[in-house]
Formats: structure tokens, C-alpha cells, sequence
């Protein structure tokens, strides 16, 4: 489980004693996020993206109606991002990262490529993250050593040797500083913060028509109030015109 999952299990349990709180001081107003993304919307993917992946990427179609837990925001390499941390039927967790330029607000209300449209935001990337492995280090001089910490490495093994290279820096010096930076998180009604310390990787896959598609691998030590661990995330490029939104 990771680390946003847990606080919102905390903040959720916390919530049914402040309930009475909630309703008499009213709903806060929800910030207006890109492709019209909001707190418990319910995504649906276009199997097309993943059909194309074929069997090749590490990630696999979600399950059914995914809902979003809590979204988050942070600027990192001059890029304003947003989080949607998702939850599939089979409890799977997922990201949906959005890179984008800031402009006027999106309408819910709207389909999505209208909502684009609207929104007058140049949507740079968008990339659907599933969580490959959680690991909780005894021995993080592993991990973020300065000249041979596996985040930061010129490359990246997964357990099954399927190798990834680093998408920053590259080429480069064998070991590069993780980019770090603080996320901050709308979830339960809470606001709360996570320190990330992370690299992308990449690799170019095979996809069933015999396009080569791009994996990226995220690779991040996330640290909050209440722990720190590892968390490793395959992920893919997905078009804003496959979503849909409710």
C-alpha cells in the first residue's frame, strides 16, 4: 500500500469523528484541475493504448471504473504536474500524471476533448503510472548513494532483468542527484504533504503493429509524516481523447 493510500485510510478513519465538523462548517471548494479531474471522479480508459502495448509493458489495463482518491500538485523542473491517485476494482493502485502549462479552469461538465478545448491548457504529457513494487530499505546507502544509488543510476534492472535507462542526463555521468521535490495532496477532506526523491528510466517496447512505444519506469523515495519507503511505478503515454471522466 502506498504512501498516500495509507494516510487516506488514517485521515478516513479520523474523518468519522469530525464528521458533524464537516457538515456544519460546509464543503471546501475543490480547486479546478486540469482535464476536469476532481476528488471521487470515475475514470474510464480507451483499451486502444493498451491493446497496442500488446503483452510488451509491465502495465496492464486498469479494471473496470477507477475512482480518485485524492489528487496532488506540485512544480518540478520549471512544469506545473497534478496527481490523480487512482484505485481499480481489484484494488491496484495507479497514477495519472499530467504535465501541463496553467490556464483558465476546465468545465466538468463538458466531454473531455471539449474540456480541452475550453480549458485553453496546452497539455504537455500525460501518463498513466501503476505501481510495480513497494520496497522498505534496511540499507538506503543503496538506494541514494552519490555514486552508486540505484535511483539516480545510468540504468535500472527490475527483478525480472527487464532494463530501463535514465531518462535525465542522459548521456551522462554514470550517477545523477533524484530530483527532488514536495507534493502536495487533497484527499478525506485533508490536505497533507509528501518528499519525493526520484528518477525516470524509460525503455522503447515493441507494440503489437510493430511500433516501438516508450515505458517509463519511476523510480521514488516518498517520505512523509508517517514513514518512508521506496516505490517503483511502470507507466505509459495516454492520450487526454482516451479518457472520460465523471
Amino acid at each position: 500500500m502506498g504512501v498516500v493510500s495509507k494516510i487516506l485510510e488514517k485521515k478516513g478513519r479520523q474523518a468519522v469523528s469530525r464528521i458533524k465538523d464537516v457538515f456544519s462548517a460546509g464543503p471546501e471548494k475543490e480547486p479546478d484541475y486540469p482535464l476536469g479531474l476532481h476528488q471521487n471522479a470515475i475514470l474510464r480508459f480507451d483499451p486502444t493504448d493498451f491493446i497496442l502495448a500488446a503483452e510488451n509493458f509491465k502495465i496492464g489495463l486498469p479494471s473496470g471504473d477507477i475512482s480518485v482518491m485524492a489528487i496532488g500538485e506540485f512544480n518540478c523542473l520549471g512544469i506545473s504536474f497534478h496527481r490523480a491517485y487512482l484505485k481499480d476494482l481489484n484494488d491496484e493502485e495507479w497514477i495519472l500524471q499530467v504535465a501541463h502549462t496553467m490556464a483558465g479552469p476546465a468545465q466538468r461538465d463538458e466531454p473531455a476533448p471539449r474540456r480541452l478545448a475550453a480549458a485553453g491548457k496546452q497539455e504537455l504529457e500525460v501518463i498513466l503510472f501503476q505501481t510495480i513494487d513497494e520496497v522498505y530499505p534496511d540499507d538506503w546507502d543503496l538506494w541514494l548513494n552519490e555514486k552508486t544509488g540505484l535511483i539516480g543510476y545510468k540504468d535500472f534492472h527490475t527483478p525480472d532483468q527487464v532494463e530501463y535507462y535514465r531518462v535525465f542526463q542522459n548521456p551522462g555521468p554514470d550517477w545523477a542527484s533524484p530530483i527532488e521535490f514536495r507534493e502536495c495532496v487533497r484527499g478525506c477532506g485533508e490536505k497533507f504533504s509528501i518528499n519525493h526523491a526520484m528518477m525516470l528510466y524509460s525503455r522503447g517496447v515493441q507494440a503489437a503493429a510493430g511500433e516501438e512505444l516508450t515505458e517509463y519506469l519511476l523510480v521514488s523515495r516518498e517520505e512523509d509524516d508517517e514513514g518512508v519507503m521506496v516505490r517503483i511505478m511502470a507507466g505509459m503515454p495516454v492520450s487526454p481523447m482516451s479518457l472520460t471522466i465523471l
